[in-house]
């Protein structure tokens, strides 16, 4: 269940990413992956370029909507969290301020500013992945069944999703 949260918000946000299992890194590697230059005339195969910037507030945002997804869903199921882990938002957020430290980047004023801005994003995030969840939980739990048998691949996440 935990797996089809974290598909369906990354699907339904329009990440580039497939995580069954998001992760800190590689949230922060989407986010600057994406700050990446623009393709010139003659790169007309960099997919990198052609990507969104992640790299504002709505961007962050989105990342940590589907950080936070799989903790929503297992919050909404069980006292008790045994699969996701809610501290790789913040381990998120802890990286890319690192990386902002050490250069001059269009996250400085996508970042919160302090711990209680922070936590405001976390726990703004973790409200808005709950709402998503129950506001889709027929398409979330068709994608749960299709998971559980263990051979689903991506293809099969996206026909599920857009019910093919």
């Amino acid at each position: 269940q935990c797996e089809a949260a974290a598909v369906f918000a990354a699907y339904s946000l329009g990440l580039p990413c497939f995580a069954f299992q998001p992760n800190a890194l590689e949230g922060a590697a989407l986010v600057l992956e994406s700050m990446g230059d623009k393709p010139n005339d003659n790169d007309q195969f960099n997919l990198q370029g052609a990507m969104d910037s992640l790299a504002s507030d709505a961007g962050l945002l989105k990342v940590l909507i589907w950080l936070m997804a799989p903790v929503a869903m297992e919050l909404s199921k069980y006292p008790q969290l045994m699969a996701s882990e809610p501290r790789e938002a913040f381990g998120f957020l802890e990286r890319l301020a690192n990386k902002s430290q050490y250069e001059q980047s269009a996250l400085e004023g996508a970042l919160p500013v302090d711990s209680e801005e922070t936590d405001a994003y976390l726990r703004w995030a973790l409200a808005e992945a709950d709402l998503l969840l129950r506001n889709n939980a027929m398409a979330v739990d068709e994608l749960s069944e299709a998971l559980a048998g263990g051979a689903a691949t991506v293809g099969d996440c996206v026909a599920v999703l857009e019910e093919w």
